[in-house]
């Protein structure tokens, strides 16, 4: 491995997996309950986009890196350069500058320091097909008088002949979970460097072992306080 794969870069925006919850106590004795997240996987960096070549400043991350019999043609050509023959995570960011960031390096973990303020983004859970009830908090249909087996059925759905359809966004039984959601303003507890593991308060989207986006908080919460 080169120099160039050795060495860090000062980007804010760093990728790991989600391990579980536990609970820690703080100093004045106030139990927490925090999501631990693994960094033991580098975030890489890919590609650096320029203004002269591309148009715009931009960069790519990579973050878990695939075997080589899984990845095609294209992807082990484009990911030379990082030293890896692919990922499984690939994303793309705009920056006002890039200076000073070379392919194949790793983000650095400076900007996680206890007490940091940062937004985390995940697939959340997979629920499976659920009907009104669960999905849009239907009350339901009386559970006498003749409802036999429609206690949750949503009722009627369409109208007249005029106009004859149902109209698009109706609240209907649907697929629920996996989406990409982003949970702001969470406080960075603690980070062991032997084990890699960062300690963030509150609960974090996705399974145990899915893949999460730690960035910077861009909506800073301000206390009483300081009000």
């Amino acid at each position: 491995m080169s120099e160039t794969q050795n060495s860090t870069a000062a980007i804010p925006c760093i990728y790991g997996r989600k391990s579980g919850m536990t609970r820690v106590f703080a100093e004045d004795g106030q139990q927490l309950a925090v999501t631990i997240v693994s960094l033991a996987e580098p975030t890489v960096v890919t590609q650096v986009k320029t203004k002269e070549k591309d148009g715009y400043v931009g960069i790519q991350l990579g973050f878990g890196e695939k075997k080589a019999q899984r990845v095609n043609k294209a992807e082990k050509g484009h990911f030379q350069k990082a030293g890896k023959p692919g990922f499984y995570k690939v994303e793309e960011f705009r920056l006002p500058k890039a200076d000073g960031i070379s392919v194949g390096s790793a983000v650095a973990f400076e900007f996680l320091a206890p007490g940091t303020v940062v937004d985390v983004q995940g697939v959340t859970k997979g629920k499976g097909f659920h009907g009104v009830v669960r999905v849009w908090n239907f009350a339901g249909q009386p559970a006498t008088h003749g409802h036999s087996v429609s206690h949750r059925s949503p009722g009627s759905i369409g109208n007249r002949a005029d106009p004859g359809r149902v109209f698009p966004g109706k609240k209907m039984a649907t697929h629920l979970g996996t989406d990409t959601q982003t949970t702001q303003n969470l406080r960075v507890v603690s980070y062991d460097a032997d084990s890699k593991l960062l300690l963030i308060e509150g609960a974090l989207p996705g399974n145990r072992g899915s893949v999460v986006r730690i960035t910077p908080a861009k909506k800073t919460k301000k206390k009483k306080g300081n009000q």
